[in-house]
């Protein structure tokens, strides 16, 4: 293929500026291609030494701890709620007055969270971005549309929208209307472009196009990427027919980046991302590995975040580590991820809603701790609360909900001091009891 001008003036353009992002896409090429390798190892090893000193010295929280053996095995397991507790002592004094980039989440557990990255981190990101698109057919300067919420913290102007070659498309409104209209504009211009979505809207598109078949092989869509929740098997092998392209899953999340992505070679597993995260896969009740292939917590250590570093970061999911040897390379893997799709959640109207809804709402509530929203009956709804202190904004947030549910919603509101964990290790953010 042909590179495209956007593909040709990023790539000047940071080469004219040091090459920065090219040079850490080559490391995340040269550590991903084979995570066996002795260059792969020699230079995960360095990265994590580095990260590691540079907490016990710049870090109040680490250095407080008197770490005199510099090994991942001393630092203890860290989530959003112990650092949100005292944000202040994860910050590195080294990079307290250096450029600061925030980025925000809600996550799979409820907890609004905010982390700051610096500027080597974020470079980082972006070479993540492109080498993980690479895998899934996705070339940088394609168009693509992106299927995920869009609300005032995240919506872009039509400039940046033009620049970046992106269509954004708003998940909460997905119903057969704007389903319609969407695959139409997919195929007005048969010129290449990827789907980046939720697994949920994806399961809508193809639902739609199980029920009006219509002819998208030809559409120019090169690559579909599941993000956020866990992509059905049926959904992937349907989007595979209706748009003869490949159809990946994505493990990625705001705090850090992109953690594990399928590719052509890894279909049905997810290639852990080694060049930028050290992973342990962790016992659920216990701080101690999980067996191979057994599913346990997902922690990370965030090899480039020397800002704010996230250092065994359980990050609230599940997953089961594997290893697989191919033509002489080593790979990990995720044998699955468990625990991110949400239960379906309906309005008052019995319309089916994204879960994410909730999230779309609770947003900007950070004084929170935790949230859990539960559909109860067909117009009947809690959302218990976890925080410290009064709840000031009870009645914004009803108000808030009520927009997507139904102004003859029920919502009872009631107040925790901890939202359950399941059996399962998890703690769901959305749940329903209704009986369909």
């Amino acid at each position: 293929m042909i590179p495209s001008i956007r593909y040709i003036i990023f790539w000047l353009v940071d080469y004219l500026k040091g090459a920065k992002v090219r040079k850490h896409y080559n490391s995340l090429k040269r550590i991903n291609e084979d995570h066996g390798s002795a260059s792969s190892v020699s230079e995960r090893e360095q990265y994590l030494s580095e990260m590691l000193n540079h907490c016990i010295k710049t870090v109040p929280f680490y250095r407080n701890l008197g770490i005199a053996d510099v090994n991942i095995d001393q630092f203890p397991i860290t989530n959003k709620n112990l650092i949100k507790k005292n944000p202040d002592a994860f910050l590195s004094e080294s990079y307290k007055d250096k450029k600061k980039y925030y980025a925000s989440t809600s996550g799979s557990t409820g907890i609004p969270f905010t982390i700051i990255h610096n500027s080597d981190k974020k470079l980082r990101r972006t070479a993540e971005v492109h080498f993980f698109g690479d895998l899934a057919g996705h070339t940088l300067g394609t168009g693509f549309i992106y299927i995920k919420i869009w609300n005032e913290n995240n919506r872009k102007g039509k400039l940046t929208q033009k620049k970046e070659n992106i269509i954004p498309i708003d998940v909460f409104k997905l119903d057969d209307q704007k389903i319609e209209k969407l695959l139409k504009r997919i195929k007005a211009s048969n010129n290449p472009k990827s789907i980046l979505a939720y697994a949920s809207a994806l399961d809508s598109i193809v639902k739609y196009l199980d029920r009006n078949p219509t002819d998208m092989i030809h559409a120019g869509v090169t690559s579909v990427i599941a993000m956020s929740e866990t992509l059905e098997e049926y959904t992937k092998s349907a989007l595979k027919k209706y748009f003869n392209c490949p159809v990946v899953s994505r493990y990625a999340n705001i705090e850090n980046g992109i953690i594990a992505q399928q590719t052509s070679e890894f279909q049905n597993e997810f290639l852990i991302n080694l060049g930028s995260y050290h992973i342990e896969v962790l016992d659920l009740h216990e701080d101690t590995p999980a067996k191979n292939g057994e599913s346990g917590r997902i922690v990370i250590t965030d090899l480039f975040n020397k800002s704010m570093p996230l250092i065994r970061y359980d990050t609230g999911d599940l997953g089961a580590l594997g290893k697989k040897e191919e033509n002489g390379r080593t790979y990990y893997i995720f044998e699955k991820i468990e625990g991110r799709k949400m239960d379906i959640i309906y309005n008052t109207r019995g319309e089916v809603l994204s879960s994410y809804f909730v999230s779309a709402s609770m947003w900007k509530y950070t004084e929170l701790r935790q949230y859990q929203f539960i559909q109860n009956g067909k117009k009947e709804y809690e959302i218990k609360l976890n925080l410290e202190g009064h709840f000031q904004r009870e009645k914004e947030m009803l108000q808030d909900l009520k927009t997507f549910l139904g102004d003859d919603a029920e919502v009872m509101v009631t107040y925790v001091e901890e939202i359950p964990l399941l059996a399962s290790g998890k703690r769901k953010k959305v749940t329903s009891n209704l009986k369909k």
